[in-house]
């Protein structure tokens, strides 16, 4: 029985290792709201010993507000504000949170030591905009404070910031995009003695036109919500607002904002982003994870995004050396905060050993050493994560 009892301890302690515990906090601004009117919120743990002078800043995802026309878009909000991602009333005071964050050294040797800032997302906009009155939907205020909340967190630590050896910017999903929306603005407020990484997970979504001709991606989101957002303010990276004055609306896609940003970029995106094909593409033949339910014409027109999202990421490698990349040529959509981090079904090659925990921590220690692992093969050619049955 004792044994038993130490065998399970043991498993336990092993799982526990793999997460970092998180504490909430509010932001010290009393007036950087989420959408309720709730103050906005972050999760916070303190590094240790080698890491105690290196960051991570970390956007959470979760889409935006939107809809087929701006009334439909306040509509959206008002739903919003009544989630865990529209507001901070009904946040745990403690979560667990593993993948980059984890304090395992033996899957995540580099940053397992990190301080890391884990910001709530509940303005709906992308953690950004700006709007002193809130507007009213059936009676409801909904407040647009996304850049008050993302600048309190950022000022809250800012002596820290200064004094660190490495920041690292990142995010999954709506939050990778954020995480290209902010970095710029973080390196231009920390002396050059600090290093400013991006990370974005999974924030690449492109303006494209959609499979069946529908409205488009930018016109279901950008154009609604930036009309109750950003009426006061623009986008952080003024470079970029300063280039597109009439189209600031670019400084909210990847594809066109990477420009303006001089910080050392490591994408981690997969070419067949799986949120991508169905909400911008307008394709749902691949809600199984994989293309063998489109037909020849859909699966070229899915080919079509992923090169073009290649042809982005390959473009920043030829004229920025610094610059990391992994992208395996699989299904899937943000992969840092759980086991697909540093497990082994995703791999470039496929059965390299290359993961994304391996790959990433040798370019944040060095990014002159070459870290281009997108996958040179089409799906379903990396047989790890293709998402098929394997055959006996």
């Amino acid at each position: 029985m004792m044994n038993y009892i130490s065998t399970i301890l043991i498993i336990c302690l092993s799982i526990q290792l793999t997460y970092s515990t998180h504490t909430l906090n509010l932001v010290q601004d009393e007036q950087a709201l989420c959408l309720d009117g709730s103050r906005g919120s972050f999760y916070f743990d303190r590094g240790s010993g080698s890491g105690a002078k290196s960051w991570i800043i970390y956007f959470q995802g979760g889409g935006w507000i939107g809809g087929s026309n701006l009334e439909a878009t306040k509509n959206s909000a008002l739903s919003r504000s009544k989630t865990d991602i529209g507001s901070s009333k009904n946040k745990a005071q403690q979560v667990n949170i593993g993948g980059i964050f984890s304090r395992d050294s033996k899957v995540n040797p580099v940053l397992y030591n990190w301080n890391s800032i884990y910001i709530n997302y509940c303005d709906g906009t992308g953690h950004q905009g700006y709007a002193k009155d809130p507007i009213v939907v059936s009676g409801t205020n909904i407040y647009f404070r996304g850049n008050s909340i993302t600048r309190s967190i950022i000022n809250q630590f800012l002596d820290e910031l200064k004094q660190a050896d490495k920041v690292i910017v990142s995010g999954c999903s709506a939050g990778g995009l954020a995480s290209f929306t902010w970095v710029q603005t973080i390196r231009d407020l920390l002396p050059p003695s600090v290093t400013v990484l991006n990370v974005p997970d999974s924030g690449v979504f492109q303006d494209l036109t959609t499979y069946d001709g529908s409205i488009s991606y930018k016109n279901t989101y950008h154009t609604n919500f930036m009309q109750l957002s950003n009426k006061e303010i623009s986008p952080p990276n003024t470079q970029c607002v300063q280039s597109n004055p009439n189209e600031q609306w670019k400084c909210l896609f990847a594809q066109y904002l990477i420009e303006y940003i001089d910080t050392p970029i490591f994408f981690v995106q997969s070419p067949y982003d799986s949120w991508c094909i169905p909400n911008i593409l307008k394709l749902s033949c691949a809600n199984d994870g994989t293309l063998q339910n489109c037909n020849q014409s859909q699966v070229n027109f899915i080919e079509s995004h992923a090169i073009s999202m290649e042809v982005m990421m390959k473009s920043r490698f030829s004229t920025h050396f610094n610059t990391g990349g992994f992208g395996p040529a699989c299904l899937q959509h943000c992969f840092l905060e759980g086991s697909n981090y540093y497990g082994t079904k995703f791999q470039v090659p496929t059965g390299s050993g290359n993961t994304i925990a391996k790959t990433l921590s040798a370019w944040v220690l060095d990014q002159s050493v070459s870290s281009n692992y997108l996958d040179n093969v089409s799906w379903p050619d990396n047989v790890g994560c293709n998402n098929l049955p394997t055959e006996m």
